[in-house]
């Protein structure tokens, strides 16, 4: 079972009964919405009930769904882990497990760039996923191989692309994991992993 479908699980434990199970969710590119400076790729935009979530991707897609659409597939093509991750982000605003669902103001991204350094400051970071606007100095050495990283950082791609998201696997449990912005909210609450988004709302 691959991390997304494991977030789903946990997703699923969590509305179980809740009648939200067989509730629509559409999805639609968003190229309007206001997106975290780290991702690079495409906003798709998932819509539950009155809440929104959406993630930065580089398989975007647009369709109307159920919630149930994701319990127990394998989740194996970037489109269906495109589609998974909205729809994560959206119900778990819905149910208020996920508060960091929207992108900070552009006031913000040099502030949240600086911490960010001071946090990864002497680190040989592994970047999951197309990203830009990454922070430098403080020592940070950026690295092409996870394998020798003390800090893999996830941006949204980092989930769908399929070999990103096998690096990202490969490191839950060995290395410090930190997922940044809001396309990865969902799945880092619902999975425990540590997320960077002191700005987001």
């Amino acid at each position: 079972m691959n991390l997304i479908a494991s977030a789903v699980a946990k997703l699923e434990e969590k509305v179980k009964n809740s009648g939200c199970e067989e509730g629509s969710v559409s999805l639609a590119r968003n190229p309007k919405m206001p997106v975290c400076q780290y991702p690079r790729g495409v906003c798709v935009e998932a819509c539950f009930g009155d809440r929104h979530g959406h993630v930065v991707t580089p398989a975007p897609v647009q369709t109307c769904t159920k919630v149930s659409f994701m319990f127990g597939a394998p989740l194996e093509s970037p489109v269906e882990r495109t589609a998974a991750c909205a729809i994560i982000n959206a119900v778990t605003a819905f149910f208020c497990i996920n508060r960091r669902v929207s992108a900070c103001d552009e006031s913000r991204h040099a502030l949240c760039r600086s911490e960010l350094a001071a946090a990864l400051a002497g680190a040989r970071v592994y970047v999951a996923g197309d990203a830009r606007a990454l922070p430098d100095g403080g020592g940070i050495v950026f690295i092409d191989d996870s394998a020798d990283a003390d800090v893999v950082l996830v941006v949204g791609p980092g989930l769908i692309a399929t070999d990103s998201l096998a690096a990202v696997e490969g490191a839950l449990g060995k290395k410090r994991l930190i997922c940044l912005g809001p396309s990865t909210a969902g799945v880092a609450t619902l999975l425990s992993i540590e997320h960077w988004c002191p700005y987001g709302h």
